[in-house]
């Protein structure tokens, strides 16, 4: 019988990285106005100070502002709890899947927080090379990009017992 993995270390986990990406919005919020950039690398990476109401790479942007805050505080809720499931149901020696899943779950808070307090996310992270941007974005979207990672390295890795049985060994 497995054991489930306890939740103070990921709930530690977790909201350490959305109190460090708020601590860097404040910060953004506190030293540029909205717009603003300044070139860190020049013709490589900026900080900005941007606001997105949309999901990631600004979908959905176009919905009415209520609509829009709403739908996305309940997606991000859903996700929030789908992920806690995971972690909860998921081998406990599995260290890349658990990391992956504070790492997400982490970064869903950290856009939660500006979801709710300000019904958009703060960006402030610029890279581009000439008139190639990537769009901006902040550390909570980088935590759920690099769980994410995780949790599919660790999916393609697959466990012990099951390439064995697979003949791999």
């Amino acid at each position: 019988m497995s054991r489930r993995p306890g939740l103070k270390p990921f709930f530690l986990i977790a909201v350490l990285f959305a109190l460090a990406d708020q601590v860097i919005k404040q910060i953004v919020g506190k030293t540029f106005a909205l717009g603003d950039s300044v070139a860190v690398i020049p013709g490589f990476f900026n900080l900005v100070h941007l606001r997105n109401p949309g999901g990631a790479f600004s979908i959905l942007d176009g919905l009415p502002p209520l609509w829009g805050r709403l739908f996305f505080i309940c997606a991000t809720l859903a996700a929030l709890a789908f992920v806690l499931y995971l972690y909860r149901t998921h081998s406990p020696g599995n260290l890349w899947a658990k990391a992956g899943m504070m790492l997400v779950f982490g970064g869903g808070l950290g856009n939660l927080v500006d979801r709710v307090a300000y019904g958009e996310v703060i960006d402030y992270l610029l890279f581009y090379y000439g008139q190639y941007h990537w769009p901006a974005f902040n550390l909570a979207d980088s935590g759920i990009t690099v769980g994410v990672g995780l949790m599919i390295v660790d999916l393609l890795r697959g466990t012990p017992e099951s390439a064995s049985s697979r003949g791999g060994g």
